[in-house]
């Protein structure tokens, strides 16, 4: 595929996309399943999940960087030969497709719940993937650009809100501080880092990158909002309603902001707003990764155009997302997805690749 320079993102673009396809699912239902790990401690655990997640992304980093005009893609065919290579390219249009799906069916089920109550799921994930799926037919630079627009504001307001919720907090819901067992820290951070996935696109975007040596500032300050944001969230949901009672919520997220005071006047149903704002978010993940894909498939078959690939998919993320009987059962099924499918795509398979291309250069330059 040939790479014109209107296709490439600065590196302000690179930080707002890894802020969006990070800030997606994970911030709606992160305090419960974090409060579960490691109770009330469940901030000290973000911030060690997503510092880990940072130290993957440079992982990433290095491996793309062995010829930055290549995807992973054509990495792992010259790491492990064409037919192999195809192989593995294949399990990352899986991840990506069953990652779709899950994310799609948890958007229809809260959408259902707080704004459209009668219908359908079916419809509203149908609705969701095709509005998706238009946008995700253009380039990455356009999509950047729809990111710049409407991530700062999507921060800014969720910031605003938490501000008004800060004047009922009981801190003190936050002690003791650090009593957690080991075996809960270890837990608590594989459950966080769910919540950081989406940054492995950059193993597919990096030709892209219009200045891939000013990469790593914007991935460190995309992380770095992401995880004050997810912190801010954790902190104040723990705060206000205890670990154990957050522990039971579905939507704890959405439970902080129900009741916000602004100069003594109540806001009535301030979750509708954050919800709308939460759907903005994911819509751009979703964008994101079903463009990811449609490039993927289009690397794999040497096409010029994504487009095509993009549409193909929807049918396989419409199935998929419709097996979970209910949004706890998909809750679990992606806690089980980023356990072991993520944990291959993300980490091993890309260290397997640089240290296998890393001894083929050196076995290459031996011999000669």
């Amino acid at each position: 595929m040939i790479i014109n320079d209107n296709d490439k993102i600065s590196s302000f673009q690179c930080f707002v996309l890894l802020v969006s396809v990070m800030i997606g699912i994970g911030i709606m239902f992160m305090p419960a399943s974090v409060a579960k790990a490691s109770e009330q401690n469940g901030w000290f655990v973000v911030m060690l999940g997503g510092i880990l997640s940072f130290l993957v992304f440079l992982l990433i980093f290095r491996v793309t960087m062995i010829n930055p005009d290549l995807t992973i893609i054509e990495l792992l065919n010259k790491a492990f030969g064409k037919i192999l290579g195809t192989v593995l390219s294949f399990i990352y249009v899986v991840y990506f497709v069953i990652f779709s799906a899950f994310e799609t069916r948890l958007i229809a089920e809260t959408a259902k719940e707080f704004l459209f109550t009668l219908t359908p799921n079916e419809v509203l994930i149908i609705s969701f993937l095709f509005t998706c799926a238009y946008i995700s037919r253009y380039g990455i630079e356009v999509i950047a650009r729809m990111c710049e627009v409407l991530m700062p504001g999507i921060v800014l307001i969720i910031i605003v809100l938490s501000f008004f919720v800060y004047q009922r907090l009981d801190f003190s819901n936050l002690l003791p501080v650090l009593n957690i067992p080991f075996t809960k820290l270890i837990k608590g951070i594989g459950t966080t880092i769910f919540s950081f996935l989406g940054f492995e696109v950059f193993l597919f975007f990096m030709p892209y990158v219009r200045r891939k040596d000013k990469l790593i500032k914007s991935a460190f300050f995309g992380f770095l909002v992401t995880i004050l944001l997810y912190e801010v969230i954790v902190i104040f949901a723990t705060a206000d309603f205890g670990s154990k009672v957050v522990q039971t919520m579905v939507w704890p997220t959405l439970n902080l902001f129900r009741d916000v005071t602004v100069l003594e006047i109540v806001i009535e149903r301030p979750e509708s707003i954050v919800v709308s704002l939460w759907m903005i978010t994911t819509y751009t993940t979703e964008i994101i990764f079903l463009m990811t894909t449609g490039l993927i498939l289009a690397r794999i078959f040497n096409t010029k155009e994504h487009n095509f690939f993009v549409f193909i998919q929807l049918p396989f993320i419409y199935i998929l997302s419709l097996i979970p009987q209910n949004i706890v059962e998909t809750q679990r099924f992606m806690d089980y997805f980023s356990y072991f499918f993520a944990s291959f795509t993300v980490l091993l398979l890309p260290l397997i690749t640089f240290v296998t291309l890393s001894i083929k250069k050196k076995v290459k330059k031996y011999e000669t």
